[in-house]
């Protein structure tokens, strides 16, 4: 319900003591820019939407985790992602981890924590 411009779903977390909060990780359609990447949050069950994560236009959410014993923590793994018909662009600026401790009003890198951050991609074996 929602979200039908988000493209790609990575992950749908639900608040584990209030079922109409819940959080979407959208990273987006993957062959081009796009605005409607990040993380979402519903308040009422899905009925209306809020973009709580956006870091830019090539960068969508990956994936994405809440801690059961405290469901203000958040934590989003944020990655770009290009893909063409001649290849594969992995890795960009605004990839990484971010973490919330408000329940996802707001967000910090963590590459300021120690954890890799920006450009960072999968390494080729």
């Amino acid at each position: 319900m929602g979200l039908e411009k988000t493209g790609r779903i990575g992950r749908v977390v639900v608040h584990p003591k209030n079922e109409n909060i819940v959080y979407a990780a959208a990273l987006g359609h993957t062959y081009g820019p796009q605005q409607d990447r990040g993380v979402y949050r519903t308040k009422d069950g899905g009925k209306t939407w809020q973009r709580v994560l956006f870091v830019d236009e090539n960068t969508g959410a990956a994936d994405l985790a809440i801690d059961p014993q405290n469901p203000n923590i958040l934590f989003a793994a944020m990655w770009s992602i290009h893909i063409n018909t001649w290849g594969l662009t992995s890795g960009g600026e605004g990839g990484g981890i971010y973490r919330s401790t408000d329940g996802g009003d707001t967000w910090e890198p963590m590459n300021t924590k120690g954890l890799p951050g920006g450009k960072t991609t999968r390494r080729k074996d």
